[in-house]
């Protein structure tokens, strides 16, 4: 398990995509008593890599006593900069202070375009000298590249180019855009990430350092289908096996995802990771979309920040540039409409009853399934079950009609709401606004039921409705307008 920690906002360069918008120290940023709290926190809660970054993290004036603390607790210090404070005197305090890897930000082969892009000139000849000092001092550092449109084409240039200043790997994220990057129409299309993830896989293969695709967790999907090897077992560990510090002690599950779930000075650190409800939540894997149905779910797991920035705060939802799952719902698509047209006239009535609907449709069993997951996956069958006819088994209900003052709508509700023999209860503009379905084993046990209701919830005018007679209406949709809304729900 790594954590990163934002150290410090302030930063010497002015890149146009950086999430936390870094420039000037940010005001109550955490001490020094603090990141050792922090610090130890963390070792307590089972992580045993910690990323300082910042902002530029050796502008921080405490830096290398806090890296050297981590050290002192088990900790594997990593420093992520921009490279251009690597200096031979610098180089050789991180060193002595514990640092085991450096991560160097290089952007193109090309110095106009990064130092353009980085906002200083110079960036770029200083990163690479930084390197070289790292270098000289026998301090192991990689090459971190975000990939734009821009420089899309270069990406192989650069890991020749790791190569050949003797990079130990070369980190490619793919941009998420948050921060000072939100906005900006910079992210790759999903065929050329898909295409670039396959070449970054095959060179790892052939060069003799780490080629790993970041921020696009698709690449452990791409890396099983082509039988490329890949030390890495999981794609997307947001929440689950990561999670970044702010540098006001602000804990986010990704630093590409803007949702704040606690901070360090309010909880240790080691209790928010183990109890936050949002990291639980992601340790689900219990996803939404197609992202909930992929075959790859616990290899990949989606990229939650591309979905919690694509949906307005959903992480759990679908990863809405992965060409995987535009592929397979194409493939899905045409048999989930047949799906849908044939149960409105019911399953058959028979033991496998999937089975007998896969022989109608002339497909096999799995895929009337994988149909069915995808409908509800993506909210288009809600519930698909058995209708009983409680009165066949014994039991009797009846609709009840409350007149219920708003501001206890809600209070009202829970109570009703926690009776087993509750189904439905819903809101209505009218006197009677509150109406709920109740079912009992006796027309007895429903009296006394209803008055306990109205006991509890302090609600008198609660007026029961039981059917005289019922009736089953079958509604069924004409094909041709079951499929324009189907197509319409897709849309």
């Amino acid at each position: 398990m790594l954590v990163s920690w934002n150290t410090t906002n302030a930063c010497n360069l002015k890149c146009s995509h950086c999430y936390r918008s870094a420039g000037e120290v940010a005001s109550g940023e955490l001490g020094f008593e603090e990141g050792r709290q922090f610090l130890q926190g963390a070792e307590r809660a089972g992580f045993r890599v910690i990323v300082f970054s910042g902002g530029e993290p050796l502008l921080r004036p405490d830096i290398f006593e806090l890296i050297a603390y981590a050290k002192s607790l088990g900790l594997r210090p990593v420093c992520g900069t921009n490279g251009t404070l690597l200096t031979p005197v610098t180089v050789t305090r991180l060193k002595e202070a514990g640092v085991a890897v450096v991560g160097i930000s290089l952007d193109s082969i090309d110095h106009e375009k990064h130092d353009h892009f980085r906002g200083v000139d110079g960036s770029w000849q200083a990163a690479l000298d930084g390197a070289a000092n790292c270098r000289a001092a026998g301090l192991p550092f990689q090459l971190h590249t975000t990939v734009f449109p821009w420089n899309y084409q270069e990406i192989e240039a650069l890991n020749d180019l790791a190569v050949g200043i003797g990079a130990r790997g070369h980190h490619v994220f793919f941009f998420v855009p948050t921060g000072r990057g939100r906005g900006r129409e910079e992210t790759i299309e999903p065929r050329l990430s898909e295409d670039l993830l396959a070449r970054l896989l095959e060179r790892q293969a052939r060069l003799p350092i780490e080629i790993k695709p970041t921020c696009a967790p698709q690449f452990v999907r791409v890396a099983r289908q082509r039988r490329l090897p890949s030390r890495f077992q999981r794609g997307c560990l947001a929440g689950i096996s990561y999670c970044i510090i702010g540098p006001q002690g602000d804990v986010y599950p990704c630093p590409y995802m803007d949702l704040k779930i606690g901070n360090v000075r309010q909880q240790p650190f080691d209790e928010i990771w183990k109890h936050n409800e949002v990291f639980l939540k992601l340790r689900t894997e219990q996803y939404e979309g197609y992202c909930g149905i992929c075959a790859y779910r616990g290899l990949c797991g989606g990229c939650r920040a591309r979905s919690y920035a694509e949906t307005g705060g959903n992480f759990m939802g679908e990863d809405p540039l992965c060409l995987y799952k535009d592929e397979q719902e194409d493939k899905i698509r045409p048999l989930a409409e047949q799906v849908i047209i044939r149960l409105q006239s019911g399953l058959p009535l028979v033991p496998e009853p999937y089975k007998a609907l896969a022989g109608e449709l002339g497909v096999t069993q799995g895929r009337v399934l994988k149909a069915i997951r995808w409908l509800c996956a993506k909210g288009i069958v809600r519930r698909l079950g058995a209708a009983f006819d409680l009165r066949s088994l014994g039991y009797v209900s009846t609709l009840c009609a409350g007149r219920v003052p708003l501001d206890r709508v809600e209070a009202v509700a829970a109570i009703i709401n926690a009776y087993p023999g509750v189904t439905h209860n819903y809101l209505r503009e009218h006197d009677y606004n509150l109406w709920f379905t109740l079912i009992a084993a006796s027309e007895e046990r429903l009296s006394r039921l209803i008055q306990e209701i109205r006991q509890r919830t302090g609600i008198d005018d609660i007026i029961s409705l039981p059917a005289l007679r019922t009736f089953k209406i079958a509604v069924n949709f004409p094909d041709e307008e079951l499929r324009g809304v189907f197509t319409g729900a897709l849309d």
